[in-house]
């Protein structure tokens, strides 16, 4: 709606900014301060934001200066002559083809619909006000969660690099031990460089020891210098030993990884590391009009998440859920058995336009089956009393889909032995699936 402009024929071009009921005038800036200082009993509106809420008892369309007298019944609005004029063009007109009666004639039908329509507006209010709070609850229910949710993060990022801080200093400590643990020491070639003149050095004082071997006032002495030859010899026949080794060894101390592959295949593993990933509500999809009239099968909880098998005993009934698992997502619920009385119940996923009266409904998915612990599947993998290498369930299952990778994992009791699945089709929609065989078994499904 285009800007009303001042009622004031001086002041006619500037852009109204208050209404004065009273005067019945919309008024600029300027002659809203006279307006004020004249009649300060006046009550005026501003009309920057909220034009469409000031009633002046006159037609708002542009160029329409009559009061509203009519009421158009097929759009619900009051109108002025112009509105219901025969005459189209500059804005006249837009009600000629409606059915227009006088506003006296419909001041009963609205006054009835008012009575009702304030008690609507009531229930809508405290309606609000319940939605409102549950909506802020939800919203701070929200901020925990993600606020938790990068706590989760930190926290095994911070443990990530502490071990890996760990391990750079064992490794740094077993280097230090390897190399100190050879032959070379920090000083051996300083060693090596004196051992010329300690041998030296021994034969002169050998030499002289030998010319007074007859002088008994010197024998402790002399004694004294053949000890010192003696250690010498030893010193000087390890260090040989060292320089000999040492000139045929070769030093080869290594890092694994010290390949350039294996270090860039260990760097991408890091820069991939970690999913976010939404959680769903899971429910099972409701039954069925034929399926409730055979009572195959009921569905109860507060989220349609508890499926409990009626009807004929020992008659696979399959059900799935009303969750689509997307092309590029990791899906995670755990299935909890409630009751079972031979554990004949196949946990996996299907097609969600899965025939429910199937025969042998688990040949078209891809399930495991609880009471043998062995997985069952149709094309292409095409299962049926397959080892599943898993361990039959005392009360719950989870289940993994990673669409991305196709593959399809059952963690039992929280014992995890890996993947079940591998590429599975995508062509059509899946979904979770269950199949009960003995009446009143009932699993529930929920997320995790």
């Amino acid at each position: 709606m285009e800007n009303k402009k001042c009622s004031s024929k001086m002041h006619n071009n500037n852009d109204a900014i208050s209404y004065c009921e009273k005067c019945n005038i919309f008024m600029c800036k300027k002659c809203e301060n006279l307006h004020n200082e004249l009649f300060q009993e006046h009550n005026s509106y501003n009309i920057k934001n909220n034009l469409e809420e000031i009633f002046t008892g006159f037609c708002m369309e542009k160029d329409h200066l009559e009061r509203l007298q009519y009421y158009c019944k097929d759009h619900n609005k009051l109108c002025c002559a112009s509105c219901i004029t025969k005459i189209k063009g500059k804005g006249y007109g837009q009600h000629t083809d409606c059915q227009i009666c006088f506003i006296e004639d419909i001041k009963e039908e609205k006054q009835n619909a008012f009575m009702e329509n304030i008690k609507i507006l009531e229930n809508l209010s405290n309606s609000m006000e319940q939605s409102i709070t549950k909506l802020k609850m939800l919203v701070e229910k929200v901020d925990e969660n993600k606020e938790s949710l990068k706590k989760k993060i930190q926290k095994i990022f911070t443990k990530i690099r502490n071990i890996l801080n760990e391990r750079e200093e064992v490794l740094l400590l077993e280097v230090d031990k390897k190399f100190e643990n050879l032959f070379l020491k920090e000083n051996i070639i300083q060693q090596y460089e004196k051992l010329p003149e300690k041998i030296k050095l021994s034969l002169d004082k050998g030499k002289k020891i030998k010319d007074e071997w007859s002088n008994i006032n010197k024998l402790n002495f002399i004694i004294n210098e053949c000890i010192k030859i003696e250690n010498n010899i030893k010193n000087i026949i390890l260090i040989d030993k060292y320089l000999k080794k040492g000139n045929n060894s070769n030093i080869n101390i290594n890092f694994i990884p010290d390949q350039e592959n294996e270090i860039s295949q260990f760097l991408e593993y890091i820069k991939s590391f970690g999913k976010i990933y939404d959680n769903i509500i899971y429910g099972f999809k409701k039954c069925p009009e034929n399926i409730i009239k055979e009572k195959k099968y009921e569905i109860r909880g507060e989220r349609n998440n508890i499926v409990i098998k009626k009807g004929i005993d020992r008659n696979y009934t399959p059900v799935i859920c009303e969750n689509i698992l997307n092309e590029s997502k990791i899906y995670k619920w755990k299935i909890t058995i409630l009751k079972s009385s031979r554990f004949i119940i196949y946990i996996g996923i299907a097609p969600s336009d899965l025939n429910i009266y199937l025969n042998d409904p688990f040949y078209h998915g891809w399930y495991f089956k609880c009471s043998n612990a062995k997985l069952y599947s149709g094309p292409p993998h095409n299962f049926e009393d397959r080892n599943s290498g898993l361990k039959k369930p005392k009360k719950e299952i989870i289940v993994i889909m990673d669409m991305s990778k196709r593959s399809l994992k059952f963690i039992i009791d929280k014992e995890d032995r890996g993947i079940s699945y591998n590429n599975i089709p995508i062509d059509k929609p899946l979904t979770p699936s269950i199949i009960l065989n003995d009446i009143d078994d009932s699993v529930e499904i929920s997320e995790c």
